[in-house]
């Protein structure tokens, strides 16, 4: 029950007695003075109302709509739109450009110096001054001292030319030399995004090649003296020279202007083959005989005497 319905219940039991109260009785004396029976009814109703709001606890009364709730919306990244973020650069990094000098590969005789150049790029944040050095990482050196200083100081997203002399070992193979950079602090990097990477000179060390050619040709005999009869078939050998694999094709011929028919020998690679020929000569014979050589070279080589008696 609310005050004020306790109010108006008490203020209707106060109206419904005032009629008795205004009944005469008995001796009554009559008070000239105002209404002091409505006066002290008014008075009780005050009194009642203000006791009763001191001890009921105005309690609101419940709603039937449920209380609003303000909820706080928090924005969320839309799907597929990636989060900015600030990249930074670290300070010390690079990148291979290209080989200015002896690409990979590249063939060296044995002992043969020359110089190896790579171009990089500075894709750090740092300048690259000339306390920076290149070091020898793995493989092998090729000669080269283990570190050298840049011949200049490079800043970022600058381009420089790094160049070292090497030599070729005498050992004929494949070799492998790796590198890479160190900075003023001597902390070593690389290349890539990771600072790991390598840079490199991959070279084969082989002798010289000669093209196919005939550089020796050398004639013999058992006998350069002979006295038999006649015909008599001359045994003469030749040890023929060649620098490659190849064919090589020849013909005899004697000082009086005979020549024999054309030959052939076949060579496998670089050495020295030996050949034999059997050559009639039909009277006696006091001159020489030599070997012409008609592929690859077309060149005459050195002669061999020999004498033939008949009887």
């Amino acid at each position: 029950m609310t005050v004020r319905r306790v109010i108006t219940f008490v203020s209707l039991i106060v109206l419904l007695t005032l009629p008795a109260c205004n009944l005469p009785r008995p001796n009554a004396t009559e008070v000239a003075t105002g209404d002091p029976i409505g006066t002290a009814a008014a008075q009780t109703v005050a009194a009642l109302s203000t006791e009763l709001q001191s001890k009921v606890t105005n309690t609101p009364e419940p709603s039937n709509t449920p209380e609003a709730q303000v909820a706080t919306a928090t924005r969320q990244p839309e799907p597929g739109t990636a989060t900015a973020t600030t990249s930074v650069k670290p300070c010390d990094r690079g990148e291979f450009v290209s080989d200015v000098t002896v690409d990979d590969g590249t063939t060296f005789k044995p002992g043969e110096t020359f110089t190896k150049t790579w171009r990089l790029k500075n894709t750090g944040s740092c300048t690259w001054t000339t306390s920076y050095r290149v070091v020898f990482d793995s493989g092998n050196a090729l000669g080269a001292p283990a570190s050298f200083n840049l011949p200049a100081s490079v800043a970022p997203d600058g381009i420089i030319d790094i160049s070292v002399q090497m030599k070729a070992p005498e050992i004929e193979k494949e070799y492998e030399s790796y590198w890479k950079l160190q900075n003023a602090s001597g902390i070593t990097f690389g290349l890539g995004e990771s600072g790991d990477k390598k840079f490199w000179v991959k070279i084969k060390v082989a002798a010289a090649s000669l093209p196919f050619a005939v550089t020796k040709v050398v004639l013999s005999t058992a006998n350069a003296n002979v006295t038999a009869g006649c015909p008599y078939n001359f045994p003469l050998t030749a040890q023929i020279t060649s620098t490659a694999a190849g064919k090589v094709t020849y013909f005899w011929e004697r000082s009086d202007g005979a020549k024999s028919g054309m030959q052939e020998v076949v060579f496998d690679g670089e050495g020295t083959k030996t050949v034999n020929f059997s050559w009639s000569f039909p009277a006696s014979f006091d001159g020489s005989v030599k070997i012409y050589i008609d592929n690859p070279n077309h060149q005459y080589f050195s002669t061999l005497n020999i004498k033939l008696t008949c009887n």
